[in-house]
């Protein structure tokens, strides 16, 4: 009995969202203290809105029925001060799927580490014990990352940082959404190694909820199998040597499915493509970039003498580890920050130079589809305005042809997204909804260049093979040319013509 007064219970829970869209119908599982469970599904299966309801994270009005036990006690329907003040960061801690929505940006991390250590009722440390935690998920100088702020970190990094602080707080269960999100591959080793260690702290449960099937594999005692909002399948190991339901063994079957993909005519046709032309729309040369900590003027040297060349038609890959530098490339290609040494040219013309005019033009031609898609959208705004706003902005959109509708209708159609989504706030779709309506969204304005920051990051394996079919058929139809950032060599061989290798701040 002992045992159980730290399991979950969830008895008959369904959930709805704005609209009536059902995201949870009638779930019914028991989730046991002690190791780890995992819940895989594609995106949309309900495997996120699971987590949020299990720490009590769901507005009211979203529950429709059904309860979640803590133990013998009912925290459906606890107000958020209760939850707070017995449960988040002392109870249970979490390790988020967006990390720069996690964290405060106006304060630095070492603050926000001894924030959730002090919130868990938890003794206080010295600056030396949080950077040696922060060490031991990979970071080489943990003291710089205490005082630095969100935005001087990659996504990958904040994706550790987290990581760390879920752990600061010592709480009975941590829920980590998509935790090794955006890692390259050496890192993501760490991360999983150090999320082992969670597992065999004392007292502490671990939920982990992924599409990294390799993860859920290494990890995992119990995994739980969601489809549409309901559990198809749970059980221990031989849920993946012998699924039982037609839905997992389709999922798992699907996850190499990119992979297979690489003998299709997609692959030589978008080469023709790149090679039918040597017209360079964007380049890096000579591209260097300095940070400054403005707290003590140390200067770091992030990016060295970087040249790199996007074709009209052609796809240019990117592969780095996390925090080389590759995030940092991107903002210089955007026009959002300037070089420090160095030119950043669009059509043979050094971007800095560019009148007003012919800026706003490059702004609508170059567009990026971000690591985390929630940077894509304004929260307190519905996906269908953010996506009529694009219009608002550029008019001449509709000069011709198609109306506006018709226009969002067909590129959510093209990545697997319907109308129904233009109703909904962007904290009411799963990372890969988000993730595939900021691909529509960037489409809408007819670029030229998509610069895609770890796009296929935050979705399952089985929507990754439709979103880089469709990628390559831009690049055969339009001409349209693109860099593609990844951990996955793989997937950048797949993909690319040609592949860069960013360390120490140089291009290789």
């Amino acid at each position: 009995m002992k045992g159980q007064e730290k399991d979950f219970a969830v008895r008959g829970l369904t959930v709805a969202y704005a609209g009536g869209v059902r995201a949870l119908e009638n779930v019914t599982v028991t989730l046991p203290a002690g190791g780890v469970t995992a819940i895989i599904g594609e995106s949309g299966s309900g495997k996120s809105t699971m987590g949020q309801a299990l720490l009590g994270a769901l507005p009211q009005e979203g529950v429709v029925g059904g309860q979640v036990l803590y133990g013998a006690a009912d925290v459906t329907g606890i107000s958020r001060e209760e939850l707070r003040a017995r449960y988040w960061g002392k109870r249970w801690g979490i390790v988020p799927q967006l990390p720069r929505a996690a964290l405060s940006p106006v304060h630095r991390i070492g603050r926000q580490m001894a924030d959730v250590r002090h919130g868990a009722g938890r003794a206080p440390w010295t600056e030396e014990a949080y950077a040696a935690l922060l060490a031991r998920f990979g970071f080489d100088d943990p003291l710089r990352v205490l005082h630095a702020y969100p935005h001087e970190l990659s996504g990958g990094m904040l994706q550790r940082v987290l990581c760390a602080m879920a752990d600061a707080g010592e709480p009975e269960w941590i829920l980590a959404d998509e935790p090794t999100k955006g890692l390259d591959p050496a890192v993501w080793q760490m991360v999983a190694d150090n999320l082992k260690q969670l597992r065999g702290r004392a007292g502490v449960s671990l939920l982990l909820i992924t599409h990294d099937i390799p993860l859920a594999r290494q990890l995992a005692d119990r995994v739980i199998v969601m489809q549409a909002g309901s559990i198809v399948e749970e059980g221990g190991a031989e849920v993946w040597e012998r699924p039982a339901h037609s839905y997992t063994r389709g999922y798992l079957a699907a996850q190499p499915a990119f992979l297979a993909a690489r003998g299709e005519d997609c692959v030589g046709d978008a080469s023709s493509a790149a090679q039918a032309t040597e017209t360079h729309i964007l380049a890096a040369e000579d591209v260097t970039k300095v940070m400054r900590n403005r707290a003590n003027g140390s200067e770091m040297r992030v990016l060295d003498g970087c040249s790199l060349t996007i074709a009209e038609g052609g796809a240019v890959g990117l592969e780095g580890r996390s925090g080389a530098g590759k995030s940092t490339l991107v903002r210089l290609l955007l026009g959002l920050i300037r070089p420090d040494g160095g030119r950043i040219l669009w059509r043979g013309r050094d971007l800095s130079a560019l009148p007003r005019a012919e800026m706003a033009d490059f702004r609508r031609c170059v567009q990026l589809v971000a690591q985390n898609p929630e940077q894509a959208f304004d929260p307190r705004l519905s996906i269908g305005t953010s996506f009529s706003e694009v219009f608002a902005i550029h008019p001449t959109l509709l000069a011709a042809g198609r109306s506006a509708e018709e226009r969002i209708i067909d590129r959510l159609s093209a990545v697997e997204l319907t109308a129904r989504v233009l109703t909904r706030q962007p904290h009411e779709l799963s990372g890969g909804e988000l993730q595939r309506a900021a691909i529509a969204r960037a489409l809408l304005l007819e670029p030229q260049i998509l610069l895609l920051d770890e796009p296929t990051t935050m979705l399952d394996v089985s929507i990754q093979a439709q979103i880089l079919a469709l990628l390559m058929r831009l690049r055969r139809e339009r001409g349209l040319g693109m860099l593609l950032i990844s951990h996955d060599r793989p997937l950048l061989t797949y993909f690319a013509d040609e592949i860069y290798v960013l360390d120490a701040g140089r291009v290789q």
